[in-house]
């Protein structure tokens, strides 16, 4: 069973580091923006979990409100190691580029399947999303085109001995449904990627707090964009 874990560790850490090497060689733009969160968490049964937060993003070198949200998410562990989760987001979106500007309503939901495992004091994780997000009140005929994908992400952490700290490294790749207009069919597009160095702090009876460094690259766009991203979050948990 070890030698399988590792396998699937490998096989996908291959795949998004492939993707990346593959992605590199463009010369992009350069942005830093800071994420920000607050939420709870309540443990409805040891299988159940319900989270609800509130986020706020910064971007142009966090001068700039880039966005924030509300996400409400539901988690149910099928059997060990395994958790089926949706989420869903009412997205403020700031769209200052371009002849139309101001602040966008959007409505986002995902749908994910994880996959969990210790390996002595470390813990593996995978995760498989589908999300798919559009505009509110626009629709097709005056620009509201849905945006649907896949994401794939692997980490890892390490559990400390008696310590309150976790550090966490995790890579997640980005595939959109690109429409082909000559066969009218959608194939898969890697988008983006994104590395993530975090380390969380657990203070009893307090909360949880997370600080996060973060590296997304945008692959598909016309001009290919890097962004350098920090970020903190604190989540109260009720068991």
């Amino acid at each position: 069973m070890k030698d399988y874990k590792y396998q699937i560790s490998s096989f996908l850490l291959c795949l998004i580091l492939g993707s990346i090497s593959l992605y590199s060689q463009e010369a992009p733009t350069k942005d830093f923006e800071l994420w920000n969160a607050v939420g709870i968490d309540y443990s409805v049964s040891k299988k159940f979990k319900i989270s609800l937060s509130e986020h706020l993003r910064l971007k142009e070198n966090a001068q700039t409100t880039d966005a924030y949200f509300t996400e409400l998410s539901l988690e149910y562990e099928l059997f060990k190691d395994f958790e089926i989760g949706v989420g869903f987001r009412h997205i403020t979106k700031n769209d200052n580029q371009g002849a139309k500007q101001g602040f966008e309503d959007h409505f986002r939901y995902n749908v994910d399947l994880s996959y969990k495992y210790d390996i002595n004091r470390f813990t593996a994780s995978h995760r498989l999303r589908y999300q798919n997000k559009n505009q509110l009140g626009v629709d097709e005929a005056d620009g509201d085109l849905t945006s649907q994908g896949v994401r794939v992400k692997s980490g890892l952490k390490y559990d400390f001995k008696n310590s309150p700290f976790t550090p966490s490294f995790s890579l997640e790749i980005f595939n959109k449904f690109t429409k082909n207009d000559t066969f009218k069919i959608s194939t898969y597009k890697t988008s983006k990627y994104r590395l993530t160095y975090g380390l969380s702090y657990k203070w009893d009876e307090v909360g949880k707090f997370r600080l996060f460094y973060r590296r997304e690259n945008n692959i598909i766009e016309k001009q290919p964009k890097n962004v350098n991203i920090l970020g903190l979050n604190y989540v109260y948990s009720i068991n």
